[in-house]
């Protein structure tokens, strides 16, 4: 019975207090090995993959749950199976493994119905449910749904009806009935925080900032975030750390707060990072952890074997005295074989090493080389030339003057940036303004710009990438700014610091334009080669920052509140010397 007892108490407080949670998951295991209580054991180990998967530790949470799947099996516990096949399953949905995801819920359904637990079934019913909406089969999630939250009703369970409740709200905003889908939100956040269900309350919380986005209320979204986040912390659950600070940061962009709102993308990227080092091997922790322990048994079913012929050997001296002459030697030779692998092993990652090095610095320069292509692309030059021939067919001399000495100083400067890597900030500034007043002169000073460098940067001692920027400023104005009917388009561009960060600058490039997807409906040209300049400078600063999949490049459409487009803004992360 206290085994029993001490395994409900860490269940319960799993979301509410983790530490105290541990220490009765660690009391229960204790008090059923002492007892030789099989049952007990597996329910410790199924707490213990709830709490690691809690911090986000997946492969850790996969070794407890196949330690309890192991048990159960022995002693023909279907309820542990079931808790065991249905958990991993919650594992998966968080990978986005929606087949896995069906395939251990449904094992865990078929057997919940074999023992008729109505509560288990409804927690199942509910995790099916979730895959259909992820996937956006709202009708199928729905049906689901409300077949566990009949069952949930039955098993009187306030937890799981909260959950279901929370899901049919977020059923109703997606269907745009959105007063409908708060009410429902507000009921589950009343049960859970009566229960003081913290994590029951993250998830409402985040669903009425959906919802609350849609009405246009930035200031309870804002009140909701600060009140979500202050529980994820608390419960110390990172996955849900990360996931709010990345609403975080789409609230402040769309609030033009770029401060803050870069402040939460970095909390976000570190968050997440921290778990995805341990997710990435999550999706095949179970097969591999299987094989593992099968091998584990198979060995020590060989050094059983090894240890009784052992003993034989011992009875009669010569034979021990061969024998540990034979081990001795075998011991030296695999001394010898093994350090002879190492020095092999070495050198073979040293020449590896060197070509992957000479590899990253030519497909650096391959991408240096097109930076500059894409800069000196035909159109602009043909553009460029086009506009000097046509100031002098109207003879205005002094402009055509005018234009072709700024042309000539932008090659230059362009030529000259192709040689380095690396450029003063202040030399960029200098060659964005040179190609920023050719366009104005081209366009009869159709827009307007200012470059703005943060009081903190020293534009003439930083250094940044050159020949990164341009393509960017090209696209606003293009897809932006030209096709504006007012007379009041305007361009930013905007270097600032990073706080605690001397080894990256932030680039904010805005402008008040119509849009891309307005501009995508108006077909406007160049867009193929738009898109593979930013392509190539993605690239370029992936390599520089050497990452993989991390982007340093967001783009972002901007809206008012009545959904109306207003321009577009781009961050850029910029690495400086």
């Amino acid at each position: 019975m206290r085994v029993m007892t001490t395994h409900r108490l860490a269940y319960r407080l799993s979301e509410i207090d983790p530490s105290r949670a541990w220490k009765y998951a660690t009391e229960t295991e204790q008090l059923a090995r002492k007892l030789k209580f099989i049952k007990g054991e597996c329910l410790s180990n199924i707490n213990y993959a709830i709490l690691e998967t809690n911090e986000g530790n997946f492969q850790n949470s996969a070794d407890y749950y196949i330690k309890a799947i192991t048990i159960a099996e022995k002693i023909d516990y279907t309820r542990g199976l079931s808790i065991s096949y249905n958990n991993i399953g919650d594992n998966y949905l968080k990978l986005r493994k929606f087949d896995k995801v069906l395939e251990y819920s449904e094992k865990a359904l078929e057997l919940n119905r074999r023992i008729d637990e109505k509560r288990g079934q409804a927690i199942n019913l509910e995790q099916i449910g979730q895959v259909y909406f992820l996937q956006n089969d709202l009708d199928n999630a729905l049906k689901y749904w409300n077949q566990g939250f009949e069952l949930a009703k039955v098993s009187s369970d306030p937890n799981i009806y909260a959950q279901i409740i929370i899901n049919q709200g977020k059923y109703f905003i997606a269907k745009n009935q959105i007063e409908k889908g708060l009410r429902l939100l507000k009921i589950a956040d009343s049960i859970a925080s009566r229960s003081s269900e913290l994590y029951l309350q993250i998830l409402s919380g985040k669903s009425m900032v959906t919802a609350y986005k849609q009405l246009g209320k930035n200031d309870s979204i804002a009140v909701i975030l600060k009140r979500i986040m202050q529980m994820a912390v608390e419960l110390k659950n990172r996955n849900e750390q990360s996931e709010i600070s990345r609403m975080m940061a789409d609230f402040y962009a769309s609030a033009g707060n770029y401060q803050q709102a870069y402040a939460s993308l970095q909390m976000h990227k570190s968050l997440s990072d921290s778990v995805l080092n341990e997710k990435n091997f999550a999706h095949v922790a179970y097969v591999q952890t299987k094989y593992e322990t099968q091998l584990k048994d198979k060995e020590n079913l060989e050094l059983r074997a090894i240890q009784k012929l052992q003993k034989q050997e011992l009875s009669q001296k010569n034979s021990f005295l061969l024998a540990s002459l034979l081990a001795l030697g075998l011991a030296v030779l695999s001394i010898f074989l093994l350090m002879r692998s190492f020095a092999h092993k070495k050198k073979n990652l040293e020449l590896e090493e060197a070509h992957k090095q000479s590899e990253y610095l030519q497909q650096l320069a391959e991408l240096e080389v097109k930076s500059l292509r894409s800069q000196m692309n035909p159109h602009f030059l043909f553009n460029s030339l086009n506009s000097i021939r046509n100031f002098i067919i109207k003879n205005e001399s002094q402009k055509a003057s005018n234009y072709l000495a700024s042309f000539a100083q932008l090659m230059r400067k362009i030529l000259d940036a192709s040689q380095q890597s690396f450029i003063p900030l202040e030399e960029e500034t200098e060659m964005l303004k040179l190609y920023l007043s050719l366009e104005l002169m081209r366009f009869s000073n159709k827009f307007t710009y200012e470059i703005q460098v943060d009081e903190h940067l020293s534009a003439s001692n930083i250094q940044i990438p050159s020949m990164v920027l341009q393509p960017f400023i090209e696209n606003a104005i293009w897809h932006g700014l030209l096709p504006k009917e007012s007379d009041d388009a305007h361009l930013t561009v905007a270097f600032k610091e990073i706080p605690d960060n001397l080894n990256q600058i932030l680039c904010v490039i805005s402008d008040n334009g119509i849009g891309r997807k307005k501009s995508m409906d108006q077909n406007i040209g160049m867009k193929r080669h738009k898109s593979k300049g930013i392509d190539i400078t993605r690239s370029r600063l992936r390599r520089l920052f050497d990452m993989d999949k991390s982007d340093p490049i967001r783009i972002e459409d901007l809206y008012d509140s009545n959904q109306e487009a207003i321009g577009t803004w781009v961050l850029i992360l910029l690495p400086v010397k």
